[in-house]
């Protein structure tokens, strides 16, 4: 069975889901940026885990975008 492609629908809502991982991103970048600079090392495991969380959804995502026809 073959990919036919994704939807105008399905587009839409992952430029959604996207945009709303990304605000969440930002905002554990931001909260890890504080809690360095305050002085807490719990701050870079939050770092890394916010961007190796957003970095495999960001990969996920564009291989699967690369992978439709068309």
């Amino acid at each position: 069975m073959s990919d036919v492609g994704w939807s105008t629908e399905q587009r839409a809502a992952v430029k959604r889901w996207m945009l709303f991982a990304t605000l969440f991103a930002v905002a554990g970048v931001v909260l890890s940026v504080f809690l360095i600079v305050a002085g807490n090392s719990g701050g870079w495991v939050v770092l890394v885990m916010t961007l190796c969380v957003y970095g495999a959804l960001y990969m996920f995502i564009g291989n699967r975008k690369n992978k439709q026809p068309g």
